[in-house]
């Protein structure tokens, strides 16, 4: 009679403990609705095909292999021409930008060299009294080609959103343009955890 020793029960142990903690991790993004939507699972913000003029750039992705997730949109014709990022960070992430100063510094690095802070106030979501927000926009010394660049970064007790907004020229029209993107966002659905897996 062979016998096999404890080599192939510790093996099959192994090969069970990683089937079982591969099944354990639930993908934090699904596919929702018929349009081209996705849900973050944990915070239930939805991530539309499109907001206003903006595309987004293929699907939302994980940030720093954790549960936090963004995606990107883009406005690549028209007047207004741009790229916008929006973040969505659990409040007790350790992600870089998942707090203000990293957010900022991310923000500066992105505006330009020289990039400086020219305006920061507060931002407020019509009917979402729970969500606290600011607006940072950002100036570029004179000998760096025109852009606009504004980091919007709200904040609830268990979710924090980033959105890092950039339009080729700086204009008031595009400003708003931009402001208006940030508004039309789905609030609503930030905090609803559908619990879809």
């Amino acid at each position: 009679m062979k016998r096999f020793g404890k080599a192939p029960a510790l093996l099959a142990l192994l090969i069970a403990a990683t089937l079982t903690s591969a099944a354990g991790m639930a993908d934090p993004l699904h596919k929702y609705g018929d349009e081209g939507a996705w849900c973050h699972v944990d915070s239930g913000w939805i991530f539309p095909k499109d907001v206003g003029n903006f595309a987004r750039v293929l699907q939302p992705y994980n940030i720093d292999g954790n549960n936090d997730a963004g995606a990107e949109y883009r406005q690549e014709s028209g007047q207004l021409k741009g790229s916008i990022e929006v973040d969505v960070y659990a409040a007790d992430s350790a992600a870089t930008d998942a707090n203000i100063d990293g957010a900022k510094a991310t923000a500066a690095r992105k505006a330009g060299e020289g990039a400086k802070i020219q305006s920061e106030a507060p931002f407020q979501i019509e009917g979402e009294k729970e969500l606290q927000g600011v607006k940072i926009e950002y100036a570029t010394d004179t000998e760096s080609p025109g852009g606009q660049t504004n980091l919007y970064y709200f904040t609830t007790d268990r979710w924090h959103v980033k959105i890092l907004a950039h339009a080729s020229l700086a204009d008031n029209e595009r400003d708003e343009a931009l402001d208006a993107f940030v508004r039309a966002l789905p609030w609503n659905s930030l905090g609803t955890n559908p619990g879809i897996h």
